[in-house]
C-alpha cells in the first residue's frame, strides 16, 4: 500500500534568485549526504551548508523527505538523461545497444557510488510512496519498450517477469559492485558479463 507522505514542492521557483536558492540546498545536500551520510541530513544543517535561511527551506520544502525526493528524482533524471538516448538509438544493433546501456550504467553507478548509497538508506521511507514508485517505474518502462522492439514478434508469455528480473538483476548488481569500488577494466568486464547473460536471454 503506497505511504501518505507529503513530498511535494511547495512552489517551483520561477525567479533567477529563487532557482539559485533551490540548487544551493539541492547542492548541499548532497555534499551532505556523500560526506557525512543519512544521519548529517537534517533542514538545519543543509540549509545552513547552502547558505540560506532556514525559512527559505521551508519556502520550497515542507520536510527534509520533501528534499529528499527532489533529489533522487533530479538525479534519477539525469542517468535516464545519459541512458535513454542508448536505448533509443535507430538500428537493429540491439545487442550492441544493450552492452553500451549496462556498461553506461555500471560506470554511471561507479561515479556516484557514495551519494547513491547515502539516497538508498535514506530514501527507505520514501519507497512505499507513490511519487517513488512511478519515478522508478520509468526506468523500467524504457527498458521494457527496448526489450519488445527487440523481439518483435518473438515475445514470450513469460516477458514481463523476464524484464522484471533483468531490471533487479543489473541493478542489484551494479549496486553491489561499485560499493565494492570495483571499476576500470574489471568494472567494464563484469557489465559486459552481465550483458552476454541477458543477451542470450532475450535471444538477441
Amino acid at each position: 500500500m503506497a505511504r501518505s507522505v507529503d513530498i511535494a514542492l511547495k512552489k517551483q521557483p520561477k525567479q533567477q534568485r529563487a532557482i539559485a536558492t533551490v540548487d544551493a540546498i539541492l547542492e548541499a545536500a548532497t555534499y551532505i549526504l556523500t560526506h557525512d551520510g543519512p544521519s548529517g541530513f537534517t533542514a538545519n544543517k543543509v540549509a545552513e551548508k547552502a547558505g540560506v535561511n532556514i525559512s527559505s527551506f521551508y519556502q520550497y520544502y515542507p520536510n527534509k523527505e520533501a528534499l529528499l525526493f527532489h533529489l533522487v528524482r533530479v538525479t534519477w533524471e539525469k542517468q535516464l538523461a545519459r541512458l535513454s538516448p542508448i536505448l533509443l538509438r535507430r538500428g537493429r544493433d540491439h545487442a550492441q545497444k544493450l552492452r553500451d546501456f549496462i556498461r553506461e550504467f555500471f560506470m554511471i553507478e561507479a561515479a556516484e557510488a557514495d551519494l547513491r548509497r547515502a539516497l538508498r538508506i535514506a530514501s527507505v521511507d520514501l519507497r512505499d510512496t507513490a511519487e517513488f514508485r512511478a519515478l522508478i517505474a520509468t526506468g523500467t518502462q524504457l527498458f521494457k519498450q527496448f526489450v519488445e522492439g527487440a523481439l518483435k514478434n518473438r515475445r514470450s508469455d513469460d516477458l514481463d517477469f523476464e524484464i522484471d528480473f533483468a531490471v533487479t538483476l543489473v541493478t542489484s548488481f551494479a549496486e553491489r559492485t561499485t560499493d565494492e569500488r570495483t571499476s576500470g577494466a574489471t568494472l567494464i568486464r563484469q557489465a559486459d558479463l552481465l550483458s552476454d547473460m541477458l543477451i542470450a536471454t532475450f535471444r538477441m
